[in-house]
């Protein structure tokens, strides 16, 4: 299968992406202008423009060290020519990037956009930055650049839909699923509203997909907050509202899967399936009430596991289904690997003759710690208004594995 194009957009935060993946610590003692600045003697106003030349030669050419060098002479010299000031900042934001240090990035976009609100660029350089703040995970930052690129004029439906998927990314990442919701399903009306229109051919559906999936991870996130507890009225009242998230849930990642990428739709069967057996935990170790006695409780957890299995079986189709699916098109991912494991521990359970009497059957998610290791996140640096708040082990099998660029 040919590889997608991609829009000059999605290419720039592409670029942004792949330089900040691992960010490297700054020192924060440093002054808080533009990094890079070279002890070399500063440039004239003659030779700026060709230091902004060899500079950009550098990037092109990969010496990312020396292109900081020469644009910090640049700025050094106070170059009053408005082009050759923006020129530098993009440039210095650029050789960052590609030098894993998306601190110098974000600082050097940053100058561009208070500098130069109105170029034509602009959105563009709002991508770089997000995509490095979001790198950072200086979530509300990153929320903020990518709602002035979702916003701004004579966007194509491409554009502003892989802008929206980012916000919504962001906002999911400080659990603020309300305003997650509603940027994501603005994302989806405007694919809904390109396609019926056909103002844009798509070259890729990756963020419709993500829009989509993150859509179906705040209800499932949801479907988590609820606690099957006594009393029984209680129960049956949180049992009910448990089930309609969960069907709700199983639209929303169906949903996804019909938005046909492929990363999407593993991601998706992985988390449904994973989603059942969250559902079948969840009853199976439910309190019992007190009053039973032992024969009860037999009785109890022999009939309960009857009404279960049906939520086994419906999650080893799902998780089938995805291997089946990957297998099909040759893909492979994290979330494959996952699928495979997952599918093996399901049917462990469902082969298993230990009867169980009097007590629950073995969880279909287990909370180990090798199983449920955290994700690999930047967090930032003390200051950069980073949530520090310590992300539990259930909610961290939502988020993207760190193979991903987001």
């Amino acid at each position: 299968m040919a590889a997608p194009t991609v829009s000059g957009f999605q290419v720039a935060v592409a670029l942004a992406l792949a330089g900040c993946a691992h960010a490297r610590p700054q020192n924060r003692d440093q002054p808080p202008d533009i990094p890079g600045r070279a002890a070399a003697p500063a440039a004239t106003a003659e030779d700026a423009a060709a230091l902004v030349a060899q500079g950009e030669a550098a990037n092109e050419a990969g010496r990312y060290a020396e292109a900081v060098a020469l644009l910090g002479r640049v700025l050094a010299g106070g170059p009053d020519d408005p082009e050759i000031l923006r020129r530098t900042y993009l440039g210095l934001g650029s050789a960052h990037e590609h030098m894993r240090d998306c601190a110098g990035a974000v600082r050097a976009y940053a100058a561009h956009r208070e500098r130069f609100p109105t170029a034509t660029d602009a959105p563009i350089v709002a991508a770089h930055e997000g995509a490095c703040l979001a790198e950072l995970g200086r979530w509300d930052a990153s929320a903020a650049r990518f709602a002035a690129v979702a916003a701004a004029d004579g966007q194509l439906p491409s554009t502003q839909i892989e802008a929206l998927a980012r916000q919504g990314y962001a906002l999911f990442n400080l659990d603020r699923f309300d305003d997650a919701d509603r940027v994501l399903a603005r994302a989806d009306e405007v694919f809904v509203r390109a396609e019926r229109d056909q103002s844009e051919r798509f070259s890729t559906y990756y963020f419709v997909g993500m829009a989509r999936f993150y859509r179906a991870a705040i209800v499932h996130r949801r479907f988590r907050e609820i606690e099957i507890v006594l009393p029984e009225k209680v129960m049956a009242k949180r049992f009910k509202r448990k089930l309609e998230l969960l069907v709700a849930a199983q639209e929303a990642y169906n949903a996804v899967i019909k938005a046909k990428h492929v990363f999407w739709v593993s991601a998706a069967g992985f988390q449904l399936g994973h989603m059942f057996g969250e559902f079948y935990d969840a009853l199976m170790y439910a309190p019992v009430p007190s009053w039973l006695d032992e024969r009860q409780r037999r009785t109890y957890y022999d009939e309960l596991k009857k009404q279960l299995r049906p939520v086994i079986d419906k999650a080893v189709w799902v998780l089938e289904k995805n291997l089946e699916t990957a297998r099909r098109l040759g893909y492979e991912s994290e979330f494959i690997a996952q699928t495979e494991a997952k599918l093996g521990h399901l049917q462990s359970v469902l082969a298993s003759d230990e009867p169980g009497l009097g007590r629950p059957l073995p969880r279909l998610v287990p909370e180990e710690v090798a199983e449920l290791a955290p994700v690999d996140v930047p967090r930032g640096v003390p200051g950069d208004n980073v949530t520090d708040r310590p992300t539990s082990a259930a909610d961290r099998k939502l988020f993207v594995p760190p193979m991903t660029a987001l």
